[in-house]
């Protein structure tokens, strides 16, 4: 909300203050697909707002710290109690990044109105009995991203499915009929990082190493692929949970090489790197 309403201001303003504060945490595209998505607020009883229930928890945070240098603001959260999602982090730190949003508003306005007054990530969480605290920080740390992206380097700068090599997860090899995904029914390891399948031995060994696997919302990293088994970096949560089958969709693994490029994918035209690049600096040359 960009401009608070006369009502709100008074009541920000007002001697005696009962405001209350909504948390609102979301993996990936969990705010669209209305999953992998929590609301908390700081009062005591729920809150509804916006078409969701955000449920009570124990949360107090800390003041949004930011400068006059323009550093990228910072903000502390302690939780009383650890639940979801930042109960993820006590073995290791999710692969995915956990957005957080708190907005504040006053419980006696009608209609309710809020005012965000923090947008970032979480960057990570420590522990102290069953208390948590949450380190976050804002999300005006991609606008110190160096830009432009391109490089000069040997291979291409493309992502394999990224808009400019005009390949879709859903499409074909150029001029062919054979498709790029592979979907499979796979059985799991102890671990949940070997993901076996026949499907997976009708391909070469290597052409699912450095692609991606998913299931649901969830994707992971492909490390490795010799045969029936594909082997990823991290377990995914939901996978495995359940009566099977599990059903993956798999995707090819791309080095981006030029030799790749043309060989495997038949995509060189769409080929951003520059491969005849000398390793050697000519001038230097004894």
């Amino acid at each position: 909300m960009k401009e608070p309403s006369e009502d709100y201001t008074e009541l920000e303003e007002a001697p005696k203050q009962k405001p209350v504060e909504l948390y609102r945490v979301w993996r990936g595209a969990g705010d669209q697909l209305n999953i992998n998505t929590w609301f908390y607020t700081s009062g005591d009883v729920p809150v509804v707002f916006g078409g969701k229930t955000y449920v009570p928890a124990t949360l107090n945070r800390g003041l949004v710290k930011f400068d006059s240098s323009l550093s990228v603001t910072t903000l502390d959260i302690q939780a009383g109690y650890i639940e979801n999602p930042v109960i993820e982090f006590i073995a290791i730190n999710p692969i995915e990044i956990l957005w957080i949003s708190i907005m504040r508003l006053h419980r006696d306005q009608v209609p309710l109105e809020a005012d965000v007054i923090f947008l970032g990530q979480i960057k990570s969480v420590s522990f102290k009995g069953v208390q948590a605290i949450i380190n976050c920080f804002g999300f005006e740390h991609f606008l110190q991203m160096v830009v432009p992206k391109w490089r000069f380097q040997l291979t291409c700068n493309h992502n394999l499915f990224d808009s400019k090599p005009k390949l879709l997860k859903s499409g074909y090899f150029p001029g062919t009929a054979i498709p790029f995904k592979g979907t499979a029914t796979v059985t799991l390891d102890s671990t949940k990082t070997v993901l076996t399948s026949a499907t997976f031995d009708t391909y070469d060994d290597g052409y699912f190493t450095l692609g991606e696997v998913s299931y649901g919302v969830e994707s992971r990293a492909i490390v490795g692929h010799s045969g029936d088994h594909i082997t990823i970096a991290y377990p995914m949560r939901e996978l495995g949970i359940g009566a099977p089958p599990y059903i993956v969709d798999a995707y090819p693994g791309d080095d981006r090489r030029i030799e790749t490029c043309r060989n495997k994918f038949y995509n060189l035209i769409n080929f951003l790197g520059f491969p005849f690049t000398p390793v050697e600096n000519p001038m230097v040359r004894t």
